[in-house]
């Protein structure tokens, strides 16, 4: 039996590293708030780190915490965090089609796919980091199944369903990363430490899409709609519709924690993507 009072002190803990890595998180954000204010961060060096983001530092992180044992609990739990993944986003879509109704077609858009995905990466992970170590192979399936819908229903809410390409979703380097990642996992393979040694999470870029908006913008309803979702609505629906399947407590917590993050930069990528 653990000493009395073990369980409050681990659960402080927890709170206290948790607390720590969400304030670490708006520092950073914050700095890049005063540096976009400061035109110090243009809006050309925000998209030139929206593609480092994407297309270098997520691949990276998505390989690197495949490094673990191959465990038969583990490999099947990935298994069951993918698809309950897949199925929270289905739900967001049903949703988000039912709530969101703006006139403008571009903006309805927008607002679908803020409310539909999180941000389970750039956000996402640090969190579980912070809680968990163990539980980022399950923060990975939920990223699996974010790109999967992502460049697909996503694309297709701002291109229309005739320019999905299967072909673009599945040569992403993201996706190609996460089955490598997963080949990894299966092997028993272990890279050089110097992959992991060279990750870093820049969340320099929030804080400069956030020093572009004015505060007359944030009068608009639509945003206050969306956030509402993304943040409380959807998250609750979330712990109502897992709580009768029993899973295994990491697995849930995961899919939770990851399904309450707010919007995710991608709504600001694709956004400035496709016009």
């Amino acid at each position: 039996q653990p000493p009395v009072g073990g369980k409050e002190s681990g659960m402080i803990e927890s709170f206290l590293s948790v607390g720590t890595q969400v304030l670490i998180l708006f520092l950073m954000i914050g700095t890049g708030f005063v540096l976009g204010k400061l035109h110090l961060i243009t809006h050309k060096g925000a998209v030139s780190m929206s593609n480092l983001l994407m297309y270098v530092v997520s691949p990276c992180i998505l390989i690197v915490v495949f490094q673990r044992p191959l465990e038969t609990e583990t490999f099947h739990n990935f298994w069951v965090a993918l698809l309950a993944a897949l199925v929270i986003h289905g739900i967001n879509i049903l949703v988000s089609e039912l709530v969101i109704r703006d006139r403008d077609p571009m903006r309805k858009s927008f607002f679908r796919f803020s409310a539909i995905f999180s941000n389970c990466g750039f956000m996402g992970y640090p969190i579980i980091l912070a809680i968990n170590p163990d539980w980022m192979i399950y923060a990975v399936a939920y990223n699996v199944a974010y790109l999967l819908v992502s460049w697909t229903v996503g694309v297709s809410l701002f291109q229309g369903r005739q320019n999905v390409s299967l072909k673009r979703m599945l040569l992403n380097p993201n996706v190609i990363a996460a089955f490598l990642g997963f080949a990894v996992f299966c092997l028993n393979i272990t890279l050089p430490d110097i992959l992991s040694q060279t990750m870093s999470l820049i969340m320099l870029l929030i804080g400069t899409r956030i020093s572009g908006i004015r505060l007359s913008e944030l009068r608009d309803k639509d945003y206050h709609i969306t956030a509402a979702l993304r943040l409380i609505v959807l998250p609750l629906m979330l712990y109502i519709l897992l709580l009768p399947l029993h899973l295994d407590p990491a697995v849930w917590s995961t899919l939770y924690l990851l399904t309450a993050m707010p919007c995710g930069t991608l709504s600001a990528m694709q956004a400035e993507l496709y016009g």
